[in-house]
């Protein structure tokens, strides 16, 4: 299954974006680094157009960032 990696998803272009590709039909996986709105934006994206919506909490500015996302995105939430 393949998804579609979107970064700053909490803000609103990252959002918008995340939405544009869920409407058609791809898989997701959101990247933010505050978690506290991405549980419900995954669930309206999982529920409103039948796709898999996950997400992995990083900072990006972070040097251990493309590792800690290779790593999560390899395993199954």
């Amino acid at each position: 299954m393949s998804y579609t990696l979107i970064t700053g998803a909490s803000g609103s272009s990252g959002e918008a974006t995340a939405r544009e590709f869920a409407a058609k039909k791809h898989n997701v996986v959101l990247v933010v680094r505050n978690e506290s709105k991405l549980k419900q934006l995954c669930n309206e994206l999982s529920e409103s157009h039948a796709v898999n919506a996950e997400y992995i909490v990083a900072d990006l500015s972070s040097p251990s960032s493309p590792q800690q996302l290779f790593d999560e995105s390899q395993t199954s939430k």
